[in-house]
């Protein structure tokens, strides 16, 4: 036991000292364990924001595709440099053939017959899709909502068509999305738009009647999807579109 003790008086300082030592080291280990530890997790936290951020700043895809539900506002035709008519109402009478009908409906027997089965008067005519005002219908050819402007009438390619009401031609004019559109002012200061016309026989200036040929029918770009048909619109004379239907 004295010889203990003499080696802890001896040593003790020296123990005392490794102790310390030995608490310093296994500190210092946990410490940099501890920093190893933080120095991971935000690493780790940094790599999972650059790829969040990455994947923010990708570039947007290209939408080949319309979107269905997105409205879109009917354009009217935009009034291009006028077409030059094949011929008037009354040169086109005067070269018809023998038995046809003319243009305000002359004609009789079998002949006259024959060219009503090749005519189309709105006039006369229930339309195959209404005015549909504010209310947003499906556009087939374009894929989108929109308005639609005015209202079409079942034809074929190639029927004559009928003026609604008589007026002055204001216009005949192709448009990228409605062909081949005649415009006609009536005394009251509205205006008629007859588009898809294949061939307008009427030209600025002339003076139409109702029943007057105006030209055939052709195709509408905007509208090409189902029956061929005659687009019919109606602006006032505050140039707001109304229902066709309600003005003739």
């Amino acid at each position: 036991m004295n010889s203990f003790k003499a080696f802890f008086k001896q040593r003790g300082l020296y123990l005392v000292c490794l102790a310390l030592l030995l608490v310093a080291t296994i500190t210092g280990v946990v410490a940099i364990r501890s920093v190893v530890r933080n120095v991971a997790d935000l690493t780790e936290s940094r790599q999972k924001a650059l790829e969040e951020d990455a994947a923010w700043n990708q570039p947007d895809t290209i939408v080949t595709n319309p979107a269905e539900d997105v409205p879109v506002q009917t354009p009217g035709p935009v009034p291009l440099p006028s077409a030059q008519p094949s011929e008037s109402p009354a040169s086109s009478s005067a070269q018809q053939p023998s038995g046809a009908v003319s243009g305000d409906g002359a004609g009789s027997g079998a002949s006259a017959a024959s060219s009503a089965a090749l005519s189309i008067s709105p006039a006369d005519t229930e339309p195959v899709q209404m005015f549909s005002g504010s209310e947003l219908v499906y556009n087939e050819t374009l894929g989108d909502w929109r308005t639609h402007n005015g209202a079409d009438y079942a034809a074929e390619t190639g029927d004559k068509v009928h003026a609604v009401a008589a007026g002055k031609v204001l216009t005949t004019a192709e448009d990228p999305l409605w062909g081949t559109v005649a415009e006609i002012q009536t005394p009251e200061g509205g205006t008629w738009r007859y588009c898809g016309l294949d061939k307008a026989q009427v030209k600025a200036g002339d003076e139409v009647r109702q029943g007057d040929v105006l030209g055939t029918v052709g195709t509408i770009p905007s509208e090409n999807d189902g029956q061929t048909h005659l687009h019919l619109e109606y602006l006032d004379g505050d140039g707001n579109y109304q229902d066709p239907e309600k003005m003739k």
